[in-house]
């Protein structure tokens, strides 16, 4: 490195953190000036200093100052996160995932890197990396680029990139133990993790391991009184509701069109009171999901030979393993397939033939679990060329392997054997069953009948298995251009180029008794697919000018990357930097990407299945409606004016699509960093952004469905015939109504994906960074803050525009209800006093929303502000014994009561659902 970079290198380190919002601790100077490759570009630089893309940077540091033990909680966090997120407070239809999305724009959209090379997707969710599967104790930190990098890392890196960088130069030994628990004595979460690593004699080697174990305890829906049953409101009045499918169970017939129950006490017909006959599936399902992931991670490089006047060469290598055992729990299953008890069966109070809601409380609940195993393996050679230029060449295997069964699943066929004496008398398992039991048939009219013989007879496992890997050859170049530098200009134009061989593969293996047809709502159909891409990229960086008057630093970048999918054709994108310093402490910068994202393998192939969508009927209490259309509507359904939904969850039809095309983006950032000389350490931030995604692969959700299509004169909305009816998901029809099964609820919405949705979104970031001396220590504050001005969706061009920014609703991306605050705040205070001990404290800050698609009805449809305060404490006063402890949530915010929620009252995909939580920690050094 000549004098010249040197002493910019030494003028920029100040800058650093400034441009990288960076809650990272502060190395000294020396150690920050050598050559590094920003996320982002391949280029290298002298400092971060020089990069002008937004990117924010947090170490291992501030990931222990959090208080969190997994990588979920701590980036979910982040302002620049919105929206739908899958996590431990996810329990229905959430296979154990952990994962973040970038500006709300999806996990598929959002690029996760180790160590800037990808991983393997989720199983068949093509693009989605399962967080859990990373060892934080290995994390030395993560860098989160807040703009498309499309160019330099190809699809799906439409919103950003989140790159974790391992400690591959760690030395010495370290074991790291944690436990913590909730101040309601549950949810207890524990870590033990093992690093070690060294570097041969003459320093031309290193290797690094990590071992980590992690168990997370469950919390029931029950332990909370805020989510201890399914909060419905009617009349003005909030009350304890649950699901129509209840025991007693409600029944249908044709003297009995309403859907009576069989009182327990009286033993006679009275009407459903959905107050006091609703089944709570709140109280047995999970708040809190538990999990145990034990991961082993492994780095080495070795330079073998230098052959002085051609090239250095060097091999390395990376390894990563985990297995993850989750599970989920669900309130027992109902016989949402609504089978027919026949009058001849021995409990049937009709004297008819009669459908039947129950729910199948003997059970205990619906229990799914996984067993991941995910192995990653890179290999590679480099070397830096006699002319400095530098090269690599490496080969990334990933394979993803999910093994799960799912307890408690029905057989509707034997269902309806086994409600028929005759029926059951003919089969001899059936028979057997009814003989164990002492009857001639199921009586599912009474509470505690669905004895184990009849469990064993009508219910199944599920064992499906999910697979995926990847196969990824790269090489990369990267040099400049010698001596050819503009007078003007101390550094000389830089530049990069490689060639990248993907191929992924997905395969789903059903379970035997779902490929007969014989588990309720389980695809039976065993699929797969699998797509190769070829790419080219390159980027220039060119330094038009520095240390000149009113032009400290002028610069640009140009990059491209050309890519041709097997599936769906080729693409070609662009993108462009600018960045300028008149002045040394006030930089500008300015950035264009053009992105792409292919569509995953399962938007592609996976066949028809049907999904659970929680949803809001506009048709409850129509009769007190001031919509003259939709009060047409809903009397036209045959519902009556005071109508209640007994079962908020309508039975759609999701699948692939094989015709789908790339999605397309467009992105603008435009900054400001302020590095003030009046005051020594400290510098701002404020970056606009604007993204724009055309042709994104999106589905109509359900509540869109419904709404626009009872609020159409004479139902004439496309979206009414999106909406195929009962039949398509074998389910009784309503016989007033072609779009609803017998108990009212809406089904056979079609919700498979398509192009044709658009998102727009733009907004502010704003960082600040901050150090003084404060008596015998050093104070320091870092903050990021997120203004989401718009974000916009519209499914297709024949829907209206919808605005989430300030807002919560469906999340147009995972289909669940999520917020989407026009403010969110992360600060972190923290005080250091000598080689003795520090104090840390985080303040995050979730803005307010309103419900998006509020009723007239509806009673809670306002969020205030949620400000969370956690609390860490250190103290290393010892060489090689660090203690330290905290408080998570301190003041114990709870979460807010919303009329339209998904599960547990609330918005769990955005609120701290577990409330005060404590921890303690040990860390030995050797």
């Amino acid at each position: 490195m000549d004098r010249s970079r040197l002493a910019r290198a030494i003028k920029g380190a100040i800058a650093a953190a400034a441009v990288s919002t960076s809650f990272a601790t502060s190395p000294s100077f020396a150690q920050q000036v050598e050559e590094v490759v920003v996320t982002g570009s391949r280029i290298q630089r002298v400092t971060d200093a020089n990069s002008a893309t937004p990117i924010s940077v947090f170490d291992a540091a501030a990931l222990e100052a959090s208080g969190q033990t997994t990588l979920e909680d701590f980036l979910q966090a982040v302002p620049s996160m919105t929206g739908g997120q899958l996590g431990s407070t996810v329990n229905n239809g959430n296979p154990g995932l952990a994962t973040v999305s970038l500006r709300g724009l999806g996990s598929s959209r959002t690029l996760v890197l180790l160590n800037g090379r990808r991983l393997s997707s989720s199983g068949p969710s093509t693009g989605v990396v399962d967080l859990n599967t990373i060892p934080t104790t290995a994390i030395e930190r993560v860098e989160i680029l807040r703009d498309g990098a499309s160019t330099i890392y190809g699809s799906d890196a439409i919103a950003g990139v989140v790159n974790i960088i391992t400690k591959k130069s760690f030395e010495g030994s370290e074991v790291f133990l944690d436990a913590g628990t909730s101040q309601e004595n549950d949810g207890q979460e524990y870590l033990a993790a093992w690093t070690f690593g060294a570097a041969t004699d003459d320093d031309d080697g290193h290797v690094m391991f990590n071992v980590q174990y992690t168990k997370r305890e469950d919390i029931f829906q029950g332990d909370r009184k805020w989510s201890d049953c399914p909060l419905f409101e009617t009349g003005g009045a909030v009350f304890c509701g649950g699901s129509s499918y209840t025991v007693p169970p409600r029944f249908f017939s044709e003297s009995f069109p309403t859907g009576p129950i069989l009182d327990p006490t009286t033993d006679e017909i009275r009407a459903f009171n959905p107050a006091g006959d609703a089944f709570n599936y709140a109280e047995v399902s999970y708040l809190v999901t538990p999990q145990e992931v034990v991961t082993f991670y492994g780095f080495g490089e070795k330079e073998l030979w230098d052959w002085e006047n051609l090239t250095t060469f060097g091999a390395f290598g990376e390894i990563l393993f985990a297995n993850r055992q989750s599970d989920q729990l669900l309130a027992p299953e109902g016989t949402f397939f609504q089978p027919t008890a026949p009058a001849t069966n021995p409990g049937n109070p009709t004297g008819e033939d009669a459908v039947i809601l129950r729910r199948l409380v003997e059970t205990g609940g619906r229990s799914f679990n996984q067993d991941l195993n995910t192995w990653r393996a890179v290999v590679g050679v480099d070397g830096e060329w006699c002319n400095e230029w530098t090269w690599d060449i490496s080969y990334n295997y990933a394979r993803w392997v999910d093994s799960q069964i799912d307890f408690g699943r029905s057989n509707p066929s034997r269902f309806t054997t086994m409600l028929d004496p005759d029926l059951c008398a003919a089969d001899p398992a059936c028979a057997a069953a009814a003989l164990e039991d002492g009857t001639t048939a199921w009586n599912a009219f009474a509470p505690g009948t669905f004895t184990q013989p009849w469990q064993d007879y009508a219910l199944v496992p599920n064992s499906p298995v999910e697979k995926a890997t990847l196969n990824s050859l790269q090489a990369n170049i990267v040099g400049d251009f010698g001596d050819f530098t503009l007078s003007t200009a101390s550094e000389p134009f830089a530049w990069a180029a490689g060639y990248e061989k993907r191929r992924e593969r997905t395969s789903t293996v059903v379970d035997g008794a779902a490929l007969l047809g014989q588990i309720y709502f389980v695809s039976g159909e065993n699929w797969g697919g699998a797509y190769d891409v070829d790419e080219f990229y390159g980027e220039v960086r060119m330094p038009f000018m520095d240390g000149r008057d009113w032009a400290d630093v002028l610069a640009a970048e140009i990059s491209f990357r050309y890519s041709d999918y097997d599936r769906t054709g080729s693409d070609t994108t662009w993108a462009g930097v600018l960045d300028y310093a008149p002045i040394e402490q006030l930089r500008f910068r300015a950035t264009y990407a053009e992105g792409f994202r292919a569509p995953g393998l399962d938007d592609l192939f996976l066949p028809p299945t049907q999904s659970a969508e929680t949803y809001t009927d506009p048709c409850v209490n129509w009769g007190s409606s001031s919509n003259p259309v939709l009060r047409a509507n809903c009397a036209a359904d045959g519902l009556p004016p005071d109508f209640e939904l007994g079962n908020s969850q309508a039975t759609g039809l999701f699948g692939g699509n094989e015709d789908l095309k790339n999605e397309t983006s467009e992105s603008w950032t435009l900054g400001i960093v302020w590095t003030p000389t009046f005051v020594e350490d400290m510098s701002f931030t404020i970056d606009y952004f604007d993204i724009t995604v055309d042709d994104a692969i999106g589905t109509f959700n359900t509540n869109t469905i419904v709404s626009n299509c009872y609020t159409s004169e004479g139902f004439s909305s496309p979206s009414c015939d999106l909406i195929t009816g009962a039949a398509a998901v074998g389910l009784t029809p309503l016989p007033t109504s072609p779009r609803r099964d017998q108990s009212g609820t809406i089904a056979g919405q079609l919700l498979n994906g398509q192009n044709i949705s658009t998102f727009e979104t733009n907004g502010v970031d704003l960082g600040a960074d901050y150090s003084m001396e404060f008596g015998d220590g050093i104070f320091t504050f870092s903050g990021t803050a997120t203004y989401l001005n718009e974000w916009n969706f519209q499914a297709s061009e024949f829907e209206p525009e919808t605005d989430l920014a300030g807002f919560y609703g469906v999340d147009p991306v995972t289909t669940r209800i999520a917020a989407f605050p026009e403010w969110k705040l992360y600060t972190s205070w923290g005080y250091e006093y000598k080689d003795c001990w520090s104090t840390t404290v985080v303040v995050r800050m979730e803005g307010e929303v309103d419900d998006i698609d509020p009723r007239d009805v509806d009673l809670s449809t306002h969020v205030d502000s949620k400000w969370y305060t956690d609390l860490n404490f250190r103290y290393f006063y010892w060489d090689d014994i660090t203690l330290s402890g905290g408080i998570r949530n301190l003041f114990n915010q709870q979460p807010p009561y919303v009329t339209n929620y998904d599960d547990m009252n609330t918005l769990p995909l955005n609120y701290d659902t577990t409330g005060r939580y404590f921890y303690g920690r040990v860390q030995f050094k050797f």
